[in-house]
């Protein structure tokens, strides 16, 4: 069994489920959550995280004034953490980390989508709960030093662009 393929695709399969990946480190960050492009995507999924927890889960929500704008934040956050994948990518470093930002841009989307089709108060609050997991997985990714290089092949998992 090919050891770094299944965890590559159990984290997917945690990411997709709205399950929280990996936990709050309240010390030391990584190196990289001290660059200002990582430090950035870390602070609006905070911003973003905090906002949809705030979120009163009702079907109404998609229809008040200010939904738009978070939906384009989040959408907004998705194509940084695929600026974040290619960064890495050309640097050589990071593969996990790297493949983790492919997985989060392509699940953030999908998590707005839930959001967006949530069709009772109950959907809505299953939406918004997955998505507020997933955005705090935006942060721990980044933000949670490496301990160890799991051979994670994005090509492998993602496709040829990845």
């Amino acid at each position: 069994m090919n050891r770094p393929a299944t965890l590559a695709c159990l984290i997917s399969l945690l990411l997709v489920s709205g399950t929280p990946v990996f936990a709050a480190v309240a010390a030391p960050q990584s190196a990289i959550s001290q660059e200002p492009f990582f430090a950035g995507l870390v602070a609006q999924a905070g911003r973003l995280k905090a906002e949809t927890e705030a979120f009163k889960p009702t079907t109404a929500l998609v229809s008040q004034p200010g939904f738009p704008a978070y939906a384009q934040a989040i959408r907004a956050l998705s194509a940084g953490d695929v600026q974040g994948h290619k960064t890495l990518k050309a640097r050589g470093t990071d593969n996990d980390l790297k493949c983790i930002l492919t997985g989060l841009s392509r699940d953030l989307p999908i998590k707005l989508d839930a959001i967006q089709t949530a069709k009772t108060d109950a959907d809505m609050k299953t939406a918004l709960s997955k998505m507020a997991a997933l955005l705090s997985d935006n942060i721990d990714v980044i933000v949670t030093p490496a301990t160890a290089d799991s051979g994670l092949d994005c090509t492998l998992e993602f496709g040829p662009d990845a």
